[in-house]
This record gives C-alpha cells, structure tokens and sequence, in this order.
C-alpha cells in the first residue's frame, strides 16, 4: 500500500468499533500491541473495541506514522 493509504480502520457497530488492518504495517503494529492469542481474531477483522480504547489506540497508532481511518456507518 501507498504512504498515503489507510493502514487501520475502525468502524463504527453499534456501541463499539470494528478494528481491521487494512495494511501490512498496520497488521504489523497490531501484532505489537495485542496478545497473540488474539492474531486470528485481527487477521478476520473479528475484533470489537469500545469508544475510549480506540481513542488511545488511534493516538498511538497516529503517533507511530500510521493512518487510521474511522468510519461510521450512516
């Protein structure tokens, strides 16, 4: 993927965000950061965070040189 191309995204479900990396620098920094017990749930796009735990994983993911996208469906 370009620089410029989104490397995680959230999306909103309800009371809680779909996580999914959309790169492989975003599945890579994902794996630093959750255990890996929780890898196969990522690779599916089957992980679920609530609103304040994506505010601290944007930051950091942003901080790190990623882009992050969050998305709501309307």
């Amino acid at each position: 993927m370009d620089r410029h191309g989104t490397d995680l995204s959230l999306t909103a479900k309800g009371d809680s965000f779909q996580l999914e990396a959309r790169s492989v620098m975003g599945m890579l920094w994902l794996q630093t950061h959750f255990e890996t017990s929780t890898w196969d749930l990522i690779c599916a796009g089957a992980v679920r965070l609530k609103a304040d735990c994506c505010h601290h994983l944007c930051r950091d993911a942003r901080e790190a040189g990623l882009n992050v996208a969050c998305l709501s469906l309307v």
